[in-house]
C-alpha cells in the first residue's frame, strides 16, 4: 500500500523541447464508493509497445491529519492489482459512474519527476490536466512547477470521481471559457504533431 502524494495543474502551453516518455490510452470507471473508500477499474493501453493491462485500484483514507488552519486532511492510500480482461469486462457492467476515456502523455521533468498530462475525450472533450506524483511530502511542498504548467486545480472539485459523475455542462461551468479554448489549442497541436 502506497501513500498517494499528487498535485494537479492546468496546462498553459506545451514546452518547445517537449520530451515524451510514454503515451497511454486509459479507459476507467468506478465500481464502488463509501465515505472512506473508492474502487476504480482501468484498461490501460501503452501506445509504444501496444500492450494492454487491466488494473483494479482501491483508494482509502488513512489516519486523519490536521492542516495549518486545523482543517481535517485525510491521508489517501492506494492499493493496485492486475486483473484479467474478462474480470474487467464483468466489473464494468456494474459501474456507478460514467466511463472516462483519456490519453495520458508522460513527460519527464527535473529530479526524476514526471508530468502526466491527460487529454480527455467524449463528454469531457476540452478538459486537460497535468498531474505530478511525488515520492514524499517534502518534495511535493518544495516543488517549483515549470512555467508551462498553470494554476493548481483543486482535487475535490475536478477529481476523476467528480468528473465521472458530471455532465458536460456541469464541468464546463467550473472551468473558464479561456481555459477551455486554450486546452483545445494545445490538444490540436498534439494531434497535428502526432503526439496523441
Amino acid at each position: 500500500m502506497k501513500q498517494e502524494i499528487e498535485r494537479k495543474y492546468a496546462v498553459n502551453y506545451l514546452p518547445e523541447d517537449l520530451k515524451i516518455k510514454d503515451t497511454i490510452d486509459i479507459e476507467q470507471a468506478f465500481i464502488y464508493r463509501d465515505i472512506n473508500t473508492i474502487i476504480r477499474i482501468r484498461k490501460i493501453q501503452n501506445k509504444k509497445n501496444n500492450s494492454i493491462e487491466y488494473i483494479y485500484t482501491v483508494k482509502t483514507k488513512g489516519d486523519i491529519e490536521y492542516g495549518e488552519n486545523f482543517e481535517k486532511i485525510a491521508n489517501v492510500y492506494e492499493i493496485e492489482n492486475s486483473i484479467q480482461e474478462n474480470e474487467y469486462n464483468e466489473l464494468i457492467k456494474n459501474k456507478i459512474s460514467n466511463v472516462i476515456r483519456k490519453t495520458r502523455i508522460v513527460i519527464p521533468i527535473e529530479n526524476n519527476l514526471h508530468v502526466e498530462m491527460d487529454v480527455y475525450y467524449e463528454y469531457l472533450d476540452g478538459f486537460l490536466t497535468a498531474e505530478i506524483e511525488f515520492p514524499n511530502e517534502h518534495i511535493a511542498n518544495t516543488f517549483q512547477k515549470p512555467k508551462w504548467l498553470g494554476e493548481e486545480i483543486g482535487y475535490k472539485e475536478l477529481s476523476n470521481w467528480n468528473l465521472s459523475n458530471m455532465t458536460k455542462e456541469e464541468w464546463m461551468k467550473m472551468v473558464t471559457k479561456e481555459r477551455i479554448e486554450n486546452n483545445r489549442k494545445i490538444i490540436q497541436d498534439l494531434k497535428k504533431n502526432d503526439k496523441i
